[in-house]
């Protein structure tokens, strides 16, 4: 069975972690965004959304949002690939990237701060 491509960071916040890839010419059309928090398994725990090709290019590459995360935590993402035409047969996933999440600051920012 093939396997899904692997993912590239892009950035996190305190509730949310990006990763992008370049889809390969005979990739399929929609991918699964997968997480879960560390260590937990992804068989009780994971969390899912479809990301297709069509919407989410940036500059040749494909990203995706893991979106609603606790700050300060730390997180597997892996990506899954969908062949549409195939009876929504999945691809077995792809490598984890392991990702902490933004720490809540308790430091006011300028902006914020009288003078």
């Amino acid at each position: 069975m093939p396997t899904a491509q692997k993912l590239d960071f892009v950035g996190a916040s305190e509730t949310a972690i990006t990763v992008e890839f370049i889809p390969q010419s005979s990739s399929p059309i929609q991918y699964e965004l997968e997480w879960k928090e560390y260590p937990e398994s992804w068989e009780e725990h994971a969390k899912q959304m479809v990301i297709t090709t069509a919407t989410s290019s940036h500059k040749g590459k494909v990203r995706g949002t893991a979106a609603d995360l606790n700050p300060g935590t730390t997180y597997c993402v892996r990506l899954r690939g969908i062949y549409t035409q195939e009876a929504n047969k999945l691809l077995k996933p792809g490598p984890e990237l392991i990702i902490d999440t933004e720490q809540v600051s308790c430091t006011p920012k300028s902006s914020c701060m009288l003078m």
